[in-house]
């Protein structure tokens, strides 16, 4: 292993250990996935580790090496506040509105600072970028990521733009047509030095890697959910179980809804669609419009937000301080804001989603962008 490491040899000797299930040390995770990034390594020898990743499963410690070695080589963010994240892994199969991206919007309107990253759909009929484009917000602004979290306490920081060196990757990860292990590292990958955050995801085992990989990192208030019946978000439909990083340790507990002033909603409440019909239910959500389930849920997300930022203390004053902002109409001021465009009146009815929408499968890759 040594010998491998010093002649730069890292991503063979990794793939094939990942190959016999063999225990892959921190250094050697890390001197292999700064290789893979690296131009001039082989899109063979790309794809061999990142199947045998796969198919071994993605370990604690090869996820925080994938966000080491991301982080590492990112474009840098200037910004030194307090800011939370709110992202979901996807792939959950629910066909849901962009939750994570409304959660985050509004509980930027009720005081938390929030840097949300995310992408166009790969799982999805509409990522979080299709949703906020659909809405004018302009996803790449450059080196006003800081202006924005300063004067409007929401910016978005778009994946590609933000980590170039994964470019020459996404051509190999469309042909292989399964998650990587930059799926599961991508939720933790924001450039930002994140003070909070909240990350869903679809499977029990996702959620207990992400949680080891966030402990691993050092990561502060941090909760990876896992929602009831599988979403990747905080649901009031039941119960979601909650692994918490703070202080160093991992817990775990339970978020029940049923004890919350909360409107149980079940998938199909949730429904999304494509970009345009999604910017439909988003605008009825930021105006306080929607049905009470749809907005209910997303003002459960956002109180969650709310608390790892600090402004609450627990769901129950976050949701109160979600609704109120919804209310005094300060989330759809903040996409008007964002948008520098006046939001236009919300007077296209909600339809009932298309019955030949696509349903994602269970098994699709699952990427940070559906949120």
């Amino acid at each position: 292993m040594a010998a491998a490491l010093l002649a730069g040899r890292a991503l063979p000797t990794v793939t094939r250990d990942a190959v016999a299930g063999r225990t892959v040390s921190s250094e050697a995770a890390r001197a292999a996935v700064a290789e893979l990034l690296d131009e001039t390594t082989d899109e063979v020898d790309a794809a061999a580790f990142l199947t045998a990743v796969a198919v071994g499963g993605a370990s604690p410690v090869l996820v925080a090496a994938a966000v080491e070695a991301v982080l590492a080589v990112a474009r840098p963010v200037a910004w030194t506040g307090p800011a939370v994240d709110v992202v979901g892994t996807g792939g959950d199969g629910s066909g849901s509105v962009n939750i994570s991206t409304l959660a985050g919007l509004v509980a930027a309107s009720a005081g938390a600072t929030v840097a949300k990253a995310g992408n166009r759909a790969a799982t999805s009929q509409c990522g979080s970028a299709d949703l906020l484009e659909a809405l004018g917000v302009e996803l790449d602004p450059g080196e006003r990521i800081p202006e924005l979290l300063a004067e409007h306490r929401f910016a978005f920081l778009f994946a590609p733009a933000l980590h170039p060196a994964l470019r020459r990757l996404a051509p190999v990860r469309r042909r292989l047509g399964f998650r990587t292990l930059f799926n599961l590292s991508g939720p933790l990958a924001n450039p930002v030095p994140l003070t909070g955050r909240l990350i869903g995801t679809a499977t029990r085992q996702d959620q207990e890697v992400l949680a080891q990989a966030a402990l691993l990192l050092g990561h502060r208030r941090t909760w990876v959910i896992q929602g009831f019946d599988g979403m990747d978000e905080l649901t009031t439909a039941g119960p979601a179980r909650v692994l918490q990083v703070e202080g160093g340790e991992l817990t775990e507990f339970t978020v029940d809804p049923a004890g919350l002033p909360l409107s149980p909603a079940g998938r199909a409440e949730l429904a999304g669609g494509d970009a345009a019909r999604n910017a439909v239910l988003a605008r009825r959500v930021l105006d306080g419009t929607a049905p009470a389930p749809l907005l209910d849920t997303v003002l459960l997300n956002a109180a969650a937000v709310l608390r790892l930022a600090g402004h609450a203390t627990d769901l129950a004053s976050g949701i109160a301080l979600a609704r109120n902002a919804v209310r005094q109409g300060a989330p759809a001021a903040l996409a008007a804001r964002l948008a520098r465009t006046p939001l236009a009146a919300t007077t296209t009815p909600i339809t009932p989603a298309s019955a030949t929408t696509t349903s994602v499968a269970a098994t699709t890759p699952i990427t940070p962008e559906n949120s």
